[in-house]
């Protein structure tokens, strides 16, 4: 069991340090905005909740909260989801279980 999860956390390094490097080789100014981490995800909620502090508050930022995202509310959770088709954002520390699990439901098929 231990060679199972240590094969998983070398897996996941591997594969966040392969997306940190495609990110990092991207423009800069294209960087901060291409994968939506969990501190992202929740300075776009409190914007779109129009809570954002007055040194904070940066009208391109809070008009690419609204033009992208919307939020949804499932029972008492909200979920930041896509404007344009509404489906769940997935954020970038979710993204191996995500992967993997899909891969393991193809039977390692893609």
């Amino acid at each position: 069991m231990a060679d199972i999860q240590s094969l998983d956390n070398d897996s996941r390094k591997i594969f966040y340090k392969l997306a940190d490097r495609h990110i990092n080789s991207l423009n800069i100014k294209f960087q901060h905005k291409t994968v939506i981490t969990c501190a992202l995800s929740e300075k776009i909620i409190v914007g779109l909740q129009n809570k954002l502090s007055s040194e904070e508050n940066n009208l391109r930022f809070t008009s690419w909260c609204c033009y992208s995202f919307a939020l949804r509310l499932i029972g008492k959770q909200q979920f930041l989801c896509d404007n344009k088709n509404g489906k769940s954002i997935l954020l970038y520390e979710n993204m191996f279980d995500v992967f993997k699990k899909i891969h393991i439901e193809i039977a390692h098929g893609g």
